[in-house]
């Protein structure tokens, strides 16, 4: 069996052009693009469900939310952006705890207990990333107290 050739013909003019021509040779009339399914977006396919749960990923969760803030694709969607604001201000708590805090204690006269304060600060924060993880499985919206109002905020302001 033969593969049969498409034959491409100006917009313009009519005249026959060769298959990947931006211009007709006949009349120099500009030529639509094909378009190619194999150079899709890499988010295409992704729902909106599971954009919102790689936000929540413990830590590295910040990456796909930076992404999903910067793409065009989830420019428009409220429940994804709120999703990777919050999950952007939750990482940059946990900087503040895990790098701030521990130097800010060395000031405090104590007997140890600040290594601890920061250690349940820590562990609070995880905890928080795991419950915002099962509640964007179940497509349920949660939002923190202080860090939820500011996703809100910043969620209304982008749009």
């Amino acid at each position: 069996m033969r593969s049969q050739r498409r034959v491409a013909f100006c917009t313009n003019c009519g005249s026959q052009v060769s298959g990947g021509a931006s211009f007709c040779s006949h009349c120099g009339a500009a030529q639509p693009r094909p378009t190619n399914p194999q150079y899709s977006d890499f988010l295409d396919g992704l729902s909106d469900r599971a954009a919102c749960i790689l936000c929540y990923i413990p830590v590295f969760g910040v990456i796909p939310a930076i992404v999903f803030l910067a793409t065009h694709r989830f420019r428009g969607n409220v429940r994804v952006r709120f999703n990777a604001f919050q999950a952007v201000y939750l990482f940059v708590a946990w900087l503040i705890v895990s790098s701030a805090m521990p130097v800010l204690m060395l000031t405090v006269p104590g007997w140890g207990l600040e290594h601890l304060f920061v250690l349940v600060l820590k562990l609070v924060l995880f905890c928080c990333w795991i419950y915002l993880l099962v509640k964007a499985a179940q497509e349920q919206e949660v939002r923190l107290p202080v860090i939820g109002d500011l996703a809100a905020r910043s969620t209304s302001e982008q749009l």
